[in-house]
């Protein structure tokens, strides 16, 4: 077997785009490398969420830059940290490598999965932020969805929208398992939850707990891409 070479590293097939922040990060977010049982390559983007709710020219670029390094490294395979990053799906998999730029991008596979039935739940960081345009570059068109958010959360509000560094999983947890039982009891009809805000998919486990229902986040689209570079070898 011949080993390509030009890179300078190897073993690392998915790459993710991380914004330039300090909010802590844990295991099951997409932002602390042992949330996944294989490597994976960090390239910061220059900016914040709030770039891409004011669509700042600044931070496309800079998405696009990362995007492009990480391709020169050698990564088979991009996903974004931020939910709001669904802005520029189009944008960014023209560099003909498979892109995840948000948990988003699950909802017409997931539509598909429940028969086209109910809706599909969303839980996201802020419900003023995320806008029809992130569904639609995401290819949610004509699919129900319902959004909780989580900005009158008072835990997710402090870390999260406000940048506090004092981070309490528990607390967190408790919070979205809220949000998570405010969405069911408005909206029964739900059938799949997913997670836009890549900070809460760590608390994916408890959500399914309250709810009862599948879930996924960013992680589960950063598996299934995994999977597809990378997909198991079952005969020696």
């Amino acid at each position: 077997m011949r080993i390509k070479s030009g890179y300078p590293f190897y073993g690392q097939h998915i790459g993710i785009l991380v914004f330039s922040g300090v909010t802590p990060r844990i295991p099951g977010d997409a932002g602390h490398s042992a949330t996944f049982p294989y490597p994976v390559r960090y390239a910061i983007v220059e900016g914040s969420y709030m770039a891409l709710v004011r669509e700042e020219k600044a931070v496309k670029a800079s998405l696009l830059a990362a995007i492009q390094q990480l391709k020169g490294q050698g990564v088979c395979a991009v996903a974004g940290d931020c939910g709001l990053m669904s802005l520029y799906q189009q944008e960014l998999a023209s560099f003909k490598l498979p892109v995840a730029a948000s948990s988003l991008c699950q909802i017409p596979m997931l539509w598909q999965m429940v028969g086209q039935q109910g809706k599909i739940g969303v839980i996201t960081g802020h419900s003023e932020l995320l806008k029809p345009q992130h569904f639609t570059a995401s290819g949610c068109v004509g699919i129900p969805v319902a959004v909780q958010g989580m900005e009158n959360e008072s835990h997710f509000l402090e870390i999260v929208i406000n940048g506090g560094l004092g981070l309490d999983p528990a607390a967190m947890e408790r919070d979205v398992s809220h949000a998570a039982q405010l969405l069911m009891q408005n909206h029964p009809d739900v059938r799949v939850i997913v997670l836009e805000c890549s900070n809460l998919a760590t608390y994916s486990h408890a959500v399914n707990q309250a709810t009862g229902l599948p879930v996924f986040d960013i992680v589960s689209a950063i598996n299934f891409l995994e999977y597809g570079v990378n997909p198991p070898k079952y005969i020696p």
